[in-house]
């Protein structure tokens, strides 16, 4: 096979740092040839997808060479520029990232061949729409004129995707294209990405930190460790699951006699419109309970954020009511007693780099958020979090992703809440992190008594720390259920059946449903959000919701036929 990428006797450090980030770097990538290159996050894997595409920054010093086709294109005419687009193209981590906000999709895609192709602007659409087409996205020509804040997660990637393909590149290297979404469009997006590549025989370089991915994408592997490129065997030893964080309490029934829910939530209706317009969520009861954790799961646009949101007070629900301890929570009461039920709940949010003020240092946002009312010094919270006392004076620029989150947690703790509302606070996070905050929560729940609400779209590592699991489809709870309890739910079943964990282990891969159809199913119209995409369905499940039934003590499921089968055969059945 042709060589088309090799980093040969390659090495990279920062100016002033005086030491060497990745060192003596031999890499190749063939044409057609799909690889993967693992590694934690700060190991350089980024950088060195940087130095492919000749887009190293500034500060960065780099000894040895990058060739493409066996030339360095940095003495070439026209240097990198003139190889990136048909030659290797770049796929970002985050689209929202990639996609330039006051452009539309189809704008993103057409300039692409306009300028590598040389079509012009009547045959650049047509090859965009038939390129959204290829990619399972629905309604493509509809889709080149909607903006990018219009798009769910995996709609936006697949669009990024197809702008990436729209020059017919020789090499696609996708920089962990799939940490940010759930498991279903995770599960489809990699399938739509290893079909393109087939099909067009092009080479891959696949970014992530998730070794669970590997086999299903990749010819071969690549592994950073120390600073060092490694060859290993793809089929290398999985992710290791998060372990078990969870109070040894958190086995019984989450009611406990004499004692009211720190956080009771009755008839929760969220929207996004109108009055009138399509639920985000519709009529949610949920009991949040000190020192237990709930896991709130589902697929994108579920509406588990639109929930959590509403939990913690950050946005009015249409309909329904919240309690703190038996206290109303609703940001339109004023008075010092309202202010001080609202700071109850507080909110871990996903992406703490963006929570975080790049303006303030750390034990400035500490304090602040600790108020007049501080019990405890900024030192003890960034102790309590596994932090030291000299990160205080730091910025968050200057913090790990880790270290970040530990610092919004912190930040969090220094309300000293009742209530803690975690909206996917380890998506970003490598394995090692992810557990670390994982296990961090756990102590700091244990410790204060902390209601817990997990929001995730990582089934393990809410089955590793939570007591309880609420799934959610479509806007509404379809499964609640004890975290050992056999889930039931056909959705449910799905999102177990799309974990990496799962996919790495199975002999054959194939999408776990129509490509295209993972998402967010209607809401316009009546009946269960599954119907038409699930193994059980019948006439009725089109035409009315069914209720959620209790199966045994703190199993409750939206689905009929599903309680009507055995476990065994239900199981066999999906």
């Amino acid at each position: 096979m042709t060589e088309l990428l090799r980093f040969h006797d390659w090495s990279v450090g920062f100016a002033g740092s005086g030491t060497l980030l990745l060192r003596d770097v031999e890499l190749t990538v063939a044409a057609g040839e799909a690889v993967a290159l693992v590694g934690p996050s700060g190991s350089g894997k980024t950088l060195l997808a940087r130095a492919a595409l000749g887009l190293l920054p500034p500060a960065a010093v780099a000894r040895g060479q990058v060739l493409w086709r066996g030339m360095d294109p940095g003495v070439q005419p026209g240097g990198w520029a003139a190889v990136r687009g048909r030659g290797p193209t770049w796929l970002p981590q985050e689209p929202l990232a990639g996609l330039n906000p006051l452009r539309t999709i189809g704008a993103h895609i057409t300039e692409a061949a306009q300028i590598h192709l040389g079509l012009d602007r009547a045959a650049a659409r047509h090859h965009a729409a038939a390129l959204l087409a290829e990619l399972h996205l629905p309604d493509a020509e509809r889709l080149l004129d909607a903006w990018p804040h219009e798009l769910s997660g995996g709609m936006r990637q697949r669009a990024l995707l197809a702008a990436a393909l729209a020059c017919n590149p020789e090499l696609l290297i996708a920089d962990e294209p799939t940490s940010s979404l759930d498991t279903t469009v995770q599960r489809e997006l990699l399938a739509v990405l290893d079909a393109a590549r087939r099909q067009r025989g092009m080479a891959l370089l696949f970014i992530t930190h998730d070794r669970d991915l590997v086999p299903l994408v990749a010819g071969r592997c690549l592994e950073i460790r120390e600073g060092r490129v490694v060859e290993v065997a793809v089929a290398c030893a999985p992710t290791a699951a998060p372990g078990s964080a969870k109070p040894e309490a958190e086995a019984g029934a989450q009611e406990v006699a004499g004692r009211s829910p720190a956080l009771a939530a009755r008839g929760i209706v969220v929207r996004h419109g109108a009055p009138g317009s399509p639920a985000a969520v519709a009529d949610v009861d949920l009991d949040l309970w000190a020192g237990r954790a709930v896991g709130l799961v589902g697929e994108s646009a579920a509406g588990k954020s639109s929930l959590a949101r509403a939990l913690a007070g950050h946005l009015v629900p249409a309909a329904g009511e919240i309690t703190v301890a038996g206290s109303p929570l609703d940001r339109r009461v004023r008075g010092a007693a309202a202010r001080a039920n609202r700071r109850r709940v507080q909110m871990l949010f996903q992406d703490a780099g963006a929570s975080l003020n790049p303006r303030q240092c750390v034990g400035e946002a500490l304090a602040e958020a600790a108020g007049r009312n501080a019990s405890r010094p900024v030192e003890a919270l960034l102790e309590e979090v596994g932090l030291e006392a000299g990160l205080a004076a730091r910025y968050p620029h200057a913090l790990s992703g880790g270290q970040r989150q530990r610092v919004a947690l912190a930040r969090c703790l220094a309300a000293d809440p009742a209530v803690l509302v975690a909206d996917e606070p380890t998506s970003a996070l490598d394995g090692a992190a992810r557990r670390q905050v994982l296990e961090l929560l756990a102590a700091v729940m244990r410790k204060r008594g902390l209601a817990v609400l997990l929001v995730t779209h990582d089934l393990d590592a809410a089955l590793a720390f939570c007591g309880e699991i609420v799934v959610m489809h479509g806007g509404v709870v379809v499964e609640r259920a004890p975290a050992g309890a056999v889930l039931r739910h056909p959705h449910s079943r799905q999102l177990l059946d799309c974990r990496p964990s799962v996919l790495a282990s199975a002999r054959e891969w194939r999408p776990a449903v129509e490509p295209g159809t993972a998402g967010a199913p209607s809401r316009s119209r009546p009946g269960c959000p599954s119907a038409g995409r699930c193994p059980l369905q019948n006439a009725s499940c089109f035409k009315e919701l069914p209720p959620l039934r209790e199966l045994s003590r703190g199993h409750w499921l939206r689905c009929p036929p599903a309680a009507e089968l055995p476990s065994p055969q239900f199981i066999d059945t999906l």
